[in-house]
């Protein structure tokens, strides 16, 4: 059984999310991230990007 306690818990873990990408993509984010005052990890980058898509969608 399912508690409430057990969804709330849930989030407010960090879940990991594999995506393939073509290279061409992960070579965009690359050379977007280079651009970047303080060169953050490809991770990061991505987190960033997903982020800026959002907010553009509103």
């Amino acid at each position: 059984m399912l508690l409430e306690t057990d969804v709330m818990a849930d989030e407010l873990r960090d879940l990991r999310i594999p995506v393939m990408m073509a290279a061409t993509e992960v070579a965009a984010i690359d050379a977007w991230r280079r651009k970047q005052d303080d060169l953050p990890s490809r991770s990061e980058a991505i987190r960033r990007l997903v982020e800026l898509g959002l907010k553009a969608k509103k």
